[in-house]
């Protein structure tokens, strides 16, 4: 098993205690260049979309895609400022939140995968991360609300692209659904509350600010399949082992975010704790996977048919091969061809290419910018879809 090297960014996965009472964190590690998920057996590996150095080839094909570069928006003037840490009512925000959220419980053999979810409806179905339930295989899943009370759950369907699952209670009842937020008015400096089971810790609330919004991280790297791509949302509300899969709330209590991954200072082992810097799906794209999740059992992602790389010298996403008959090549993309822009949104790397298509769905349509010889080119590109 591999670590994330000294400050990179961190998932928070699941955590895993043996039958000799010893925990092994099951989260998500990141570090500024790579991040760890755990929730079941394993950790993901996954990097921050960053400009660095030249990376390998990575498939655009087959990768997830969600939003865009590491820029962060800077919030815009409205008349109405949400409230901050020292304004959020957190003691009202807990109340409305814990009867709300579960720890999940993955017993395999004489280990466990701990994680964490919140109720979506009334129907006993809950939302959580994929790498917590991912090797949960034909092992028991229990479900554990605020009360104490222990049911058994079953998967209804999951998202390796994504990083998100829905699993749902055999005997639904007595749980309250969650407040479901708006993500993208989610603003720089207000209120967030996490809510989760931390090492175990059931229940565990606590409380930071919005740190950044729109933040590109590439998580994967596991038997779980594929590689989860995130526009995600930043917070400094602390987040360890444990609190994947549960709810990120504004200081209303309605939530923003699925709790995923933390960035650790060293990430030399797999209980590295939280230093502020933890990241969240954003609920309006957590949503709308789960609708997909609960109808199909399965999820589907955007692609543009093509393997890219990054281009560190001249700043953009190298179009490394394309597949014949794919989405770039009837948009007229070639092998080699240099895209600078999605949208209009600069593009640096093949993390941003690759989440700023994530944040769209299968058949839309984006505008991409590219040289070509030298020469600046644009061209419309239909959506490809994938199953993940």
């Amino acid at each position: 098993m591999s670590y994330p090297p000294p400050h990179q960014p961190y998932r928070p996965p699941a955590r895993r205690s043996s039958g000799t009472g010893r925990m092994a964190a099951v989260l998500s590690s990141v570090a500024l260049v790579a991040l760890l998920v755990g929730g079941g057996a394993g950790y993901l590996g996954a990097k921050l979309a960053q400009p660095d150095a030249s990376e390998a080839e990575s498939p655009a094909t087959n990768g997830p895609t969600q939003a865009a570069p590491a820029a962060t928006h800077p919030p815009s003037p409205t008349a109405s400022v949400p409230p901050t840490r020292n304004s959020v009512d957190t003691v009202r925000v807990a109340e409305q939140l814990l009867p709300s959220t579960v720890t999940i419980r993955i017993s395999s053999g004489s280990a466990t995968e701990l994680g964490s979810g919140f109720v979506l409806d009334r129907h006993g179905r809950i939302m959580t991360n994929n790498h917590v339930v991912a090797d949960a295989g034909h092992n028991a899943i229990w479900v554990t609300d605020s009360t104490g009370r222990r049911s058994k759950a079953k998967l209804v369907g999951r998202s390796p692209a994504y990083d998100l699952a829905v699993i749902q209670l055999s005997k639904p009842g007595g749980l309250r659904p969650a407040t479901l937020g708006d993500s993208s008015t989610v603003r720089v400096g207000e209120a967030a509350v996490a809510v989760g089971s931390p090492l175990g810790l059931g229940g565990t609330v606590t409380e930071g600010i919005i740190s950044a919004v729109n933040r590109p991280v590439a998580v994967g790297g596991t038997s779980a399949g594929g590689q989860a791509y995130l526009n995600a949302l930043q917070t400094d509300a602390p987040i360890n082992h444990g609190n994947s899969g549960g709810p990120l709330a504004d200081g209303s209590g309605s939530v923003i975010g699925v709790n995923s991954a933390i960035l650790t200072g060293s990430g030399s082992n797999d209980r590295s704790g939280n230093i502020g810097i933890g990241f969240a799906i954003p609920i309006n794209q957590a949503r709308q996977i789960a609708g997909l999740l609960i109808k199909n059992g399965y999820a589907t992602y955007p692609v543009i048919n093509a393997t890219v790389s990054t281009d560190s010298q001249r700043g953009g996403v190298l179009m490394a091969s394309i597949t014949p008959g794919g989405a770039a090549s009837k948009a007229g993309l070639k092998p080699e061809d240099l895209v600078t822009a999605i949208d209009g949104q600069r593009v640096f790397e093949t993390d941003d290419l690759i989440v700023a298509i994530r944040n769209h769905r299968p058949g839309d349509t984006v505008r991409l910018s590219y040289q070509r010889d030298g020469d600046e080119h644009s061209a419309q590109l239909k959506l490809a879809s994938e199953r993940g």
